[in-house]
């Protein structure tokens, strides 16, 4: 798996996690740690970006 492929794949788990604030079986405090940890996976794809 060479960097790009990396970034992409991290990149997907970023937005799967954040689909994840949808569903009405997770509680909210979860759905936001969910969204604050897809936050953090953007920034790195996006530092290794530039």
């Amino acid at each position: 798996m060479d960097n790009e492929e990396l970034l992409e794949a991290l990149e997907s788990v970023a937005n799967f996690m954040r689909g994840m604030q949808f569903d009405p079986r997770i509680p909210n405090d979860t759905k936001q740690a969910l969204i604050e940890r897809a936050s953090t996976l953007d920034k790195l794809v996006q530092k290794y970006l530039e």
